[in-house]
């Protein structure tokens, strides 16, 4: 299927929705707050994570983002209801829903009181956050709404090495809207200029590689876009979104295995059913069918008399399935399959739900990147929860303890703990380890590498890596203090040799039966230790400062300096 006849959809889902019950609304029936949160890397999925392990609310899906028709049932003990911090995003979540739901109510928010002290009375740009959070919203016959927000960010970054001081300016706009309750959209354009480390020729040269198109012309700066979009149809129990955006799958902490945010975002369709029989069971399925941007070269068509090439860009895509069961409160598993294809149209037999699809590649011949993943959440009391991601490619289970090259897996195990005291419940500390064996991601056909654009779109360490976090984060809102210490250890590929270190440079061994020993190769270990501070001087505008010190083998110590602030980012 030629690029330009492809089924092309332009628009992600991200829309976070679960019903918070508790004796502190009221004294016999318990009342229902909808949370709608449509970015997956927003602040409140670090805040849910801290409620799960103190037990005040139950373990809740991992995957993200979550969708309008899902219900969380949440239990919350009244040093929660009346902690500073909930309150904050329980407000916000209100005003969203206010905008989803065609609602006339607003919340009380420092931007209101801002208003307030300017002597704007309420007869006068009433649309003027009206809901308390939004900058701008607008209501028409109780059927259609929306809401405006401007994204803005600045960050400057100095560096001890030759890149010197690196600045990053973002800008751009959100809006956000709802049509008889039923219908949910959402677009989040920015634009990106990064400047200090020019000039720009190539994608090494930037600060962080995990971006899609780049503007590389030789400038002293260079800019890229990043645009996420959805319109989602839901009702109780059904959803089908498409869309532009990230997902995230899993209950891991600094990144999942399967599929992981950071990478850039994509188009896709999707699926999710729910079943929750009670407030303690339930079951979740998704569907996610993607396009991906292939690493492969793009094939030149011709080149017109301007002297600019036609191109032809390999196709690939992305197919997956995440089903998850809730036995009990505390206790969540999950099960993702999930397949790259690609240099061919889109395959009916991947668009299929509740298919396996190991099966359906293997009919296939083998010839496309078939992932397995299983994972678990356990709370075993309060302020302790317990968590593993393990993932399997190309596995072999007669093999599995040892180091041929066809024994490709990775796994996760992780630890959050948090006080549930007064006092201690401004403290959280989660540990965290991390080990992805030679070759995992990679393919034999360039096309179906696990990667979209330039980055991973499971784990982002490169193959024959190990890696060990911890964090330490005090929170008093509106301030937030995380002190971090981690240790990467990776085996990179020598002129000489393939030691699985690289997902772009596959096991060519049609036997895969040599031995392929972890971290083997150039060994090079990266040693990170800094605090972060963060401060929300209104709710989405922040202040943030961090400093970091970096070891790495064969470089000199260096520190990292970051200060900066985001509005709705």
């Amino acid at each position: 299927m030629a690029r330009s006849n492809r089924f092309e959809i332009m628009l992600p889902v991200l829309f976070t929705i679960f019903s918070i019950s508790s004796t502190a609304y009221a004294d016999t029936t318990a009342a229902a707050l909808q949370f709608s949160f449509p970015l997956v890397d927003h602040p409140v999925y670090a805040y849910l994570k801290r409620l799960e392990t103190t037990g005040d609310i139950a373990l809740q899906s991992g995957t993200r983002p979550y969708l309008g028709f899902m219900h969380h049932p949440i239990r919350l003990e009244g040093d929660t209801f009346f902690d500073r911090e909930f309150q904050r995003y329980r407000d916000e979540a209100a005003a969203n829903m206010a905008v989803v739901n065609q609602d006339e109510s607003s919340r009380e928010s420092g931007w209101r009181k801002l208003r307030a002290k300017a002597g704007i009375p309420s007869d006068r740009m009433p649309w003027l956050y009206r809901t308390g959070f939004h900058l701008a919203s607008w209501q028409y016959d109780s059927t259609f709404s929306a809401a405006i927000q401007p994204v803005y960010g600045l960050e400057t970054i100095r560096t001890d090495d030759e890149r010197g001081t690196v600045l990053r300016f973002t800008s751009g706009l959100r809006v956000e809207g709802g049509y008889a309750q039923r219908l949910h959209f959402m677009v989040d354009f920015r634009d990106h200029t990064e400047a200090g480390n020019g000039p720009y020729w190539t994608r090494d040269r930037l600060y962080e590689d995990r971006w899609a198109a780049v503007d590389l012309k030789g400038g002293k700066t260079t800019s890229y876009d990043i645009s996420e979009s959805f319109l989602q149809y839901y009702g109780r129990d059904l959803s089908l979104s498409a869309g532009r955006g990230r997902h995230h799958w899993g209950p891991a902490q600094f990144g999942s295995l399967f599929l992981n945010s950071r990478m850039p975002p994509f188009d896709y369709l999707r699926f999710d059913g729910t079943l929750e029989s009670s407030r303690e069971q339930a079951v979740y399925y998704t569907f996610l069918h993607g396009w991906l941007q292939s690493s492969v070269p793009a094939e030149t068509l011709y080149t017109n008399p301007g002297g600019r090439p036609r191109t032809l860009n390999s196709q690939k895509y992305l197919s997956a399935q995440r089903l998850e069961l809730r036995p009990r409160t505390n206790l969540l598993f999950g099960f993702s399959q999930g397949v790259v294809y690609g240099d061919r149209g889109v395959q009916l037999s991947y668009l299929t739900p509740l298919s396996f699809l190991y099966s359906v590649q293997h009919a296939n011949e083998d010839k496309d990147n078939m992932l397995l993943g299983f994972d678990a959440a356990w709370r075993p009391a309060r302020g302790i929860r317990i968590y593993g991601e393990f993932l399997f490619d190309d596995i072999i289970v007669s093999r599995l303890t040892t180091s041929s090259g066809d024994n490709k897996h990775a796994y996760t195990l992780g630890v959050n703990a948090a006080g549930t005291q007064r006092f201690w419940r401004h403290f959280d500390w989660t540990a965290n380890y991390t080990r992805v064996r030679p070759f995992v991601y990679s393919h034999i056909f360039a096309t179906n590498v696990y990667s979209h654009w330039t980055s991973p779109i499971g784990y982002t360490l490169q193959p024959n890596s190990d890696y060990l976090a911890s964090e330490l984060r005090g929170t008093y809102y509106p301030f937030q203090f995380t002190f971090h210490v981690s240790r990467q250890n990776h085996g990179e590929n020598t002129a000489e040799r393939n030691v699985g270190g690289d997902i772009y440079a596959p096991l060519y061994d049609a036997r895969k039966t040599g031995i392929y020993p972890f971290l083997d190769g150039r060994l090079v270990r990266t040693t990170h230790i800094g605090l972060r501070i963060h401060w929300e001087l209104l709710p989405g505008l922040r202040l943030d400062a961090s400093g970091t010190h970096i070891q790495t083998t064969g470089a000199d110590h260096r520190v990292e300096i970051c200060g900066g602030f985001g509005w709705n980012l």
